[in-house]
């Protein structure tokens, strides 16, 4: 009997035993033939072909995880783990399995598999799985090999420090994104993005670069971009960075991407276009080819998300560029703005989409002639920043010397010559002021570009001439007196890529020497009166006229004095350090101090509810920046609905209330210097019914009763009053052509140019919170007595006129190109100070 019980105590444990055993474990594959790496994105490696042929982005990647139990009972089903998230899981049906799913976010993961029946689960070891993405979070941090020659600084970040990096600067120059000193960046700009249609100018260079862009330009519509050197940009691999034949992404774009891991603040920004393929922009007068190019830069910056918005370096607007006849000098103008407008419309739905930011800049022209044929003041609006290509004013396209880079005007110049007013040796008079960089500034904050959106640009490299021997000088003491045979002459070795242009970190080597004395029979000169440096070999002739370190530090200095926005560099691959280290330096000056933000909301209101209102902060300005934050806060009263809050107009829903309640709101706001203001806005919310004790508001208005063209108006009703000193809310009704801008109690216009009499009907609607009285303003627009009077902006031989300036002159309007004073604009031609915009529809005479 005991034997019995033994038995069957022993056969009962045993078969418990074999019920509660968990499911084999499972081992992952990772020799299988993704070896644990996926991807969003499908890249031809091997081959060149059209652009979307080459480059599939998929918003999900498909993983497949493939594990075997290799005895014992498998299981029913498993479940797999990410870091110890469950992201899939599905049914087991043998002692392999493969778990299939889609994944949305890429990274680099620890993965397990559990297999598990309704006895438990049973885990597996941990391995490394990759799902690469273009925003690089698949990634480790890049490692760097930065010329020891840059020393360490803390990049202010409201400072813009700025280079191009090109796309083919790997090859003979051996420069690649490991070499950048990212530390001391906060932009980096890529170039360059090409646009297909017409590239006359790059085929007429010659060389394989067209066929490469024809080749990506297969399948694709003229006008979207695309990029111009696969094998740069993602099929060559770079040891260094850890490529290997299967990494899914790799070339610069990898890099780029683990550079932004390394530096996650840093802005990457592709540039569109440059000096030989900007022939596509000139077609943008059509709009229809603006929004496909607009739809085209979103589909790339959503396939590849390291960028963070995108450069428009048209060369030129108006004309100007490798392209001799290309140009249309009144009609580029718009399209450039509307392009701006169209980008930056894309770009704020393209960071609602994302959540990100998205940075619009521009690298423009600065010579008079590239800056009168667009208003930047119109175009600034919808850019984080236009880049100023204060370089390439002389060179060797011609045998005419001069700084190519100066701040100021040269000792060298004539008179006359820096502002545009004399003649040239020859008698001519001068079209414009010289090309400086100063003269370029001042033009463009003349147009009313905001200082804080400008980024000066300095040079990492020279351009010379052969020939300028001793007797061609006119000052024996100055070689930009003289005169040149042709472009300088070199080696790669010397930094000479092609004739005409040369490295900085060719120049010092070569040419300047450790002390920066001279060496090679080069000798060093500075120009202090344009602030830019030179070499000259007297001997030969050879003459470069560049930026070096004290230069550059000037142009530090002069952005702290005029508030630009920082300094910014061509290119990259050419400075051995020294460059930026000045950049920095320079910009070292005190900043001017920041004017604070002034916050202004809606004036004091007396409602009864329910009642829903918007709160207005769209007058709150900023005197010397741009507003970058609006944050409203209920501080008092009973709590209401509040939406908007991080918006110009935030909108409050108020219940109905049994007693008058008194709710307060802040507005807060921040300018781009991080300064703010706050102000304050009072709702006296009232029960419903009208108290009959309560007196209406009484309107007290002053306006003219008649207006002439170009006025600005002001109707006044801030005599206004309560007999019952109720908090009064005011509302105003403007004419549908009319844009007033409104202060509470207060409505100014400008009249506009009206061709015949017309009335201007106009409402005010005042209310207590318990009576709303409204009060209509008519003013009539005449021309004035006898049949029109003279316009008001007649030119006048005595009055001194800036660029920009309008007048009317003989029947037509026109518009100062530079400084003038006495030039009669109907004698001023084509090449004058004046410019010809439109007729005048007020008598001149």
């Amino acid at each position: 009997m005991n034997g019995f019980k033994f038995g069957a105590a022993f056969w009962m444990l045993s078969a418990i035993g074999s019920v509660s055993a968990a499911p084999s474990v499972p081992t992952i594959d990772v020799y299988g033939s993704n070896n644990l790496q996926f991807s969003k994105i499908e890249l031809t490696m091997d081959s060149t072909s059209g652009y979307y042929d080459m480059v599939k982005y998929s918003d999900e990647a498909e993983v497949s995880i493939k594990f075997t139990q290799w005895s014992g009972d498998p299981g029913d089903s498993y479940k797999v783990y990410f870091d110890d998230v469950e992201v899939a899981s599905g049914a087991i049906s043998g002692n392999q399995t493969t778990a299939i799913f889609s994944m949305a976010q890429g990274g680099r993961y620890k993965v397990a598999v559990e297999a598990c029946d309704s006895t438990g689960c049973s885990r597996s070891a941990e391995q490394q799985l990759i799902i690469a993405d273009t925003d690089g979070s698949h990634l480790e941090p890049l490692n760097m090999n930065v010329d020891p020659n840059n020393k360490s600084y803390d990049t202010d970040p409201d400072t813009v420090v700025g280079t191009y990096f090109v796309e083919w600067g790997i090859y003979e120059r051996e420069y690649t994104v490991d070499n950048i000193p990212v530390d001391n960046l906060t932009h980096i700009l890529y170039g360059f993005i090409p646009i297909c249609g017409p590239n006359e100018s790059l085929k007429s260079v010659g060389g394989n670069s067209y066929n490469a862009l024809v080749t990506a330009c297969r399948g694709v519509q003229d006008y979207e971009v695309v990029i111009h050197d696969p094998w740069a940009a993602y099929q060559k691999s770079f040891p260094q960075a850890g490529h290997k034949f299967s990494s899914p992404i790799k070339g610069n774009y990898a890099m780029l991407m683990a550079l932004k891991q390394r530096n996650p603040d840093l802005k990457v920004i592709p540039s569109v276009g440059g000096w030989t393929l900007s022939d596509p922009f000139y077609d943008f007068t059509n709009k229809a080819y603006r929004d496909r190019f607009v739809a085209s830069v979103k589909r790339f910056l959503q396939t590849w998300k390291f960028f963070d918005g995108v450069d428009i370096d048209w060369e030129f607007p108006g004309g100007g560029g490798a392209g001799p006849d290309l140009g249309d000098p009144i009609n580029d103008g718009p399209a450039y703005i509307a392009l701006m407008q169209e980008l930056r419309a894309m770009l704020d739905e393209l960071g609602a989409e994302t959540g990100r930011t998205y940075e619009l800049t521009s690298a423009i022209g600065v010579g008079y002639d590239k800056i009168e044929d667009v208003d930047y003041s119109n175009a600034v609006q919808y850019m984080d920043y236009i880049f100023a290509m204060t370089y390439d004013f002389y060179g060797g396209w011609n045998n005419v010397p001069g700084h190519q880079t100066a701040l100021f005007c040269g000792r060298f110049m004539r008179a006359g010559q820096c502002d545009g007013s004399g003649n040239d040796d020859k008698g001519v008079p001068y079209k414009g002021p010289a090309y400086t960089a100063d003269n370029g500034i001042k033009l463009l904050l003349a147009q009313g570009v905001p200082a804080n959106k400008l980024v000066l640009g300095a040079a990492m490299y020279g351009r010379g001439w052969e020939g300028v021997l001793p007797d061609t000088l006119t000052d024996p003491l100055d070689p930009m007196t003289g005169k040149g045979t042709g472009k300088l002459k070199g080696s790669k070795e010397q930094g000479v890529w092609e004739e005409g242009v040369i490295d900085y970190k060719g120049i010092k080597r070569f040419m300047l020497g450790t002390d920066n004395l001279g060496v090679n029979g080069f000798q060093y000169g500075y120009d202090d009166q344009a602030q830019a440096p030179w070499v000259w070999n007297q001997e030969t002739g050879q003459l470069i006229t560049f930026d070096d370190p004290r230069s550059v530090m000037e142009k530090g200095a002069y952005v702290r004095s005029l508030g630009l926005a920082g300094l910014f560099s061509w290119e990259i691959d050419a400075d051995n350090g020294d460059i930026l280290n000045a950049i920095h330096e320079g910009l070292a000056a005190d900043k001017p101090r920041n004017q604070p933000p002034v916050a202004r909301t809606s004036s004091d209101m007396a409602v009864v509810g329910p009642i829903s209102l918007n709160l207005d902060g769209s007058n709150s300005e900023d005197a010397d920046g741009q507003i970058v934050r609006f944050e409203w806060e209920q501080v008092s009263g009973p709590r209401v609905s509040l939406s908007g809050e991080n918006n110009t107009i935030a909108r409050i829903d108020i219940p109905e209330v049994l007693q008058k309640e008194v709710i307060a709101f802040d507005l807060t706001v921040t300018d781009n210097g991080g300064a703010k203001d706050t102000d304050t806005v009072l709702v006296t919310v009232s029960p419903k019914g009208t108290s009959p004790n309560n007196r209406p508001p009484i309107i007290k208005v002053l306006a003219p009763q008649t207006v002439k063209r170009g006025e600005s108006v002001v109707i006044d009703a801030s005599a206004t009053s309560d007999p019952d000193s109720d908090p009064l809310s005011y509302q105003w009704t403007a004419p549908p052509d009319i844009i007033p801008v409104i202060t509470s109690n207060k409505l100014t216009f400008n009249v506009g140019d009206y061709k015949d009499d017309r009335v201007l009907e106009f409402s005010l609607e005042v209310s207590d919170g318990t009576h709303v009285v409204k009060q209509p303003i008519v003013i009539k627009v005449i021309r004035g007595s006898g049949g029109g009077d003279l316009c008001s902006n007649l030119w006048s031989e005595e009055k001194v006129y800036n660029g920009g300036d309008k007048v009317s002159w003989d029947n037509k309007v026109w518009q100062a190109k530079w400084w003038t004073q006495g030039d009669n604009p109907s004698m001023s031609g084509e090449w004058g100070v004046w410019k010809l915009i439109g007729n005048a529809d007020c008598p001149t005479s």
